[in-house]
Order: C-alpha cells, then structure tokens, then sequence
C-alpha cells in the first residue's frame, strides 16, 4: 500500500510539473506572438519611415535641381542680354556711319543717279 500511495502521490507532481511544463510553453507561445507583433509593427514603422525619407531627398533634391536651373538661366539671360546689347551696338555704329557718309556724300550720289538714270532719257 505504501507504493501506491507513494506512486499517487509521485503522480500527482507529474500532473503538476506537466501543468507548469504546459502553462510555461503557453506563456512562451504568448511572448513569441507578442515579439512577432511587435517585429511586424516595427517593420511597417521602418518601411514608413523609409519612404519618408526618400520622399524628403527627392523634394531636397528637387528643389535643389530647381534652384540651380533658376540660377544657370539667369546667367545665359544675362549672357543672351550682353550679346544682344553688343550686336546692337555694333548695329547702332554702322548705322551711324552709313548716315555719315550719306550726309557727306548725299549731293555727289544724287547727282549720280540723277546722271545715270534721268539725264540719258532727257
């Protein structure tokens, strides 16, 4: 008799050391469960954040690009600018001559086509 009460009560610390073995997988199933929740979450927050960041250094860039595009087109404005100005006044100086000599030799070229074309006919 002894052994079977001994053996009841070996038994029972089975079914108790079984029950903590059961309850401590649980627990554990419960902390992974968590972890890889936590995991996931943290995966979307990383993705998030990463397409944040991209988003932010191609508007940096962007605006960057932008700026240096103003800026290269002012100084072809201003190249294009002095290079009108210098046609123009290179314009402007034979002008300026061709009125000269017209001025100085306006009677000699009349008296010309007056010669050349009026005159034969009279």
């Amino acid at each position: 008799m002894n052994e079977s009460k001994s053996s009841g009560v070996l038994g029972g610390r089975s079914v108790v050391k079984q029950t903590e073995l059961i309850n401590t997988i649980i627990e554990a199933e419960r902390q992974a469960q968590s972890l890889a929740a936590e995991a996931k979450q943290k995966k979307l927050r990383l993705r998030e954040d990463l397409k944040t960041s991209v988003e932010e250094i191609r508007r940096k860039y962007s605006d960057q690009a932008d700026k240096r595009i103003m800026e290269v087109q002012a100084r072809e404005d201003e190249k294009t600018d002095s290079a009108i100005l210098s046609v123009d006044q290179a314009h402007r100086a034979v002008m300026d001559a061709m009125e000269k000599r017209y001025a100085k030799s306006r009677g000699a070229w009349i008296e010309k086509i007056y010669g050349t074309i009026i005159k034969p006919t009279s």
